[in-house]
């Protein structure tokens, strides 16, 4: 498995090189954006772009939840942390999303037209987002005063 998993990197690795010096090179024409996306180069860049993201969203799946499953094998105090830890991170975003208005913000007016769900969603990821930098400041701190008075 190692050994394909490695194959497979430098292969990634070659062709996304090869298409870098192709880019910059000037092996590929380099004219007018409008001739580019024309002649479908740009398109070519832009979905190797996206198998590699698309490759990178699997393997941050993929592996992890191997790893998961093998440390539970030998470790099931390891999966109840996991578990926990999961489910705190669905209800913060739940609430993050309960809190979430579809309304247009009359402070920050929307340069791109949406819908209401889209605001919505978008509501949720920044409270949610807002949520984590809270527990991280005061995770921070704590871990300060808590240093400081244990010496």
């Amino acid at each position: 498995m190692q050994k394909i998993l490695t194959i497979a990197k430098w292969a990634l690795m070659a062709i996304s090189v090869a298409l870098f010096v192709a880019f910059f090179m000037n092996v590929v024409p380099m004219s007018s954006m409008s001739d580019q996306i024309e002649s479908g180069t740009t398109a070519s860049f832009l979905n190797w772009a996206y198998i590699l993201l698309g490759l990178c969203a699997l393997a941050a799946i993929v592996f992890p939840v191997l790893d998961f499953i093998k440390s539970t094998a030998s470790n099931p105090g390891s999966a109840i942390k996991t578990v926990v830890i999961l489910v705190v991170i669905a209800a913060i975003f739940g609430i993050s999303f309960a809190l979430s208005s579809g309304d247009i913000n009359s402070i920050a007016p929307t340069l791109v037209e949406s819908d209401e769900s889209t605001r919505l969603w978008s509501g949720a990821g920044l409270n949610a987002l807002y949520f984590a930098l809270g527990i991280t400041v005061l995770s921070v701190l704590f871990t300060e005063i808590y240093a400081r008075i244990k010496k």
